[in-house]
């Protein structure tokens, strides 16, 4: 029975070393980065933080569906995404749980009771014939290995003295930081992916918009572009006014990457463009139906009813859709792309002080649905639409432990790449005619570094 229980316990702690050398597997932190980083590259290309109706207009409906089910429009929030970084970090500290103990058993001086034969079985090794006694050796070695930075420990045995010498053993920490920094960056991520918040928004001049996230308004003085004197587009800059508490307390020029912040929230300039669901006047044009004369041209408002003269009509131009497209399905209309490719307007019309429609008419298209209860045609002649500048909002609050875990990432690289772990082992004995010394020694990196070195020790003697 008791041997049954053995088995079992050893059952056990075999599957655990099997998941605990699963998760600290390099090709599964491998296969993370890697996932990671195509993640973050669909979060760049896909433009973050749209409705699904932008989504629809953007991409077609097939495209829009998968966006939506597997979060693309909103990657760095989505469950895969944070399943990832958690996996990530489950994977660095198991890691580093690992290697610690390995490491710290290697901070130890090795154990002074050695012979000349395990110092000669090392890599590199040497014997050196000194003329003078042993403890003039033993002071000779000392003052050696001394100017090259080792520290030493030493004990005389009844075969000998034993010197051990090291140097650069803060190198074996290299890797430790180094995961530890990683670790850091991905908890300052999942802070950010938890309470941060990233979009887009429009802004449009002298109109303030409410940031929640920082409860106070933005709004936009002005936007201009910079051109080439070939006429291509240099830079672009919105001028941003921040409203705190009903009183302007910061006004900052933006440009790309010169952002502006306040609060904790970023602003950062990302693009500019002509409306697509707004205009600021219509161009409107009305002929008899019978007739075909032009009744009356007049210039419309966005969203103020006007009295049109000689008629007795009122119209009020209400929306507007830049890329005007129908869903049959959800009998949804909406904008299929920001791109001005069919421009549409949809006017209230009121015909002898009453309601008679409130039809959509198309700039490239005019009459091709006449109002049926009208004896007028409305023509959509043209029309200015506002120009807007687009501003992605973030906020980030685990953007400090980013920092913090990017520094001690280089700290880490530092060490790792240029600070290495170097032990020697040194025997002095008494032979017949002189002292034989034995030097033997191991690096955990820069074998040929270490060579010219116990060339140079060597040489010293």
């Amino acid at each position: 029975m008791k041997v049954n229980q053995t088995g079992s316990r050893i059952k056990q702690k075999g599957f655990v070393l099997k998941i605990f050398d699963v998760f600290a597997s390099i090709k599964l932190a491998v296969a993370i980065f890697f996932l990671l980083a195509l993640g973050s590259i669909i979060g760049t290309v896909i433009e973050q933080g749209l409705s699904p109706e932008e989504y629809l207009a953007k991409f077609g409906e097939r495209q829009a569906y998968w966006i939506n089910l597997l979060k693309l429009n909103d990657t760095y929030h989505s469950w895969w995404f944070t399943s990832l970084l958690a996996l990530l970090a489950i994977n660095l500290s198991v890691c580093v749980a690992k290697r610690v103990p390995v490491i710290m058993k290697s901070y130890r001086f090795a154990d002074l009771d050695f012979t000349h034969n395990l110092v000669t079985n090392l890599r590199n090794s040497t014997i050196i014939q000194y003329s003078g006694n042993i403890e003039d050796a033993k002071a000779k070695v000392i003052s050696v290995l001394s100017g090259r930075k080792y520290k030493i420990i030493t004990e005389n045995t009844p075969k000998g003295i034993s010197i051990v010498a090291a140097k650069g053993r803060i190198g074996r920490l290299g890797a430790i930081i180094s995961h530890i920094s990683i670790f850091i960056i991905l908890m300052g991520a999942v802070l950010s992916s938890a309470i941060g918040y990233r979009s887009f928004y429009p802004f449009y001049e002298h109109e303030p918009v409410y940031v929640p996230q920082g409860n106070f308004y933005l709004q936009m003085d002005k936007f201009w572009i910079d051109y080439y004197d070939t006429g291509m587009i240099k830079d672009y800059f919105s001028t941003m006014t921040v409203i705190d508490h009903g009183k302007k307390v910061l006004t900052k020029t933006i440009q790309v990457n010169d952002p502006l912040q306040y609060k904790g929230v970023w602003f950062y300039q990302s693009s500019y463009g002509m409306a697509w669901d707004r205009i600021d006047k219509a161009f409107i044009k009305i002929t008899d139906k019978k007739t075909g004369n032009i009744v009356a041209e007049d210039v419309l408002d966005f969203r103020k009813e006007k009295e049109i003269k000689g008629t007795d009509l009122r119209i009020n131009a209400t929306n507007f859709l830049s890329h005007f497209a129908y869903d049959s399905q959800s009998n949804q209309i909406y904008s299929k792309s920001p791109e001005h490719e069919n421009p549409a307007v949809q006017l209230d019309i009121y015909e002898g002080g009453k309601l008679i429609s409130t039809p959509w008419i198309f700039y490239k298209y005019p009459n091709m649905f006449p109002v049926k209860n009208s004896k007028y045609n409305f023509i959509l002649a043209g029309y200015n639409a506002p120009q807007y500048s687009g501003l992605q909002i973030a906020k980030d609050p685990g953007v400090n432990l980013v920092w913090v875990g990017s520094f001690m990432l280089m700290i880490g690289l530092f060490i790792s790449f240029f600070v290495f772990h170097r032990r020697l082992w040194v025997k002095v004995v008494s032979s017949e005619n002189n002292t034989l010394i034995y030097i033997g020694g191991l690096t955990n990196k820069d074998f040929i570094g270490f060579e010219k070195e116990m060339k140079v020790i060597t040489e010293s003697f």
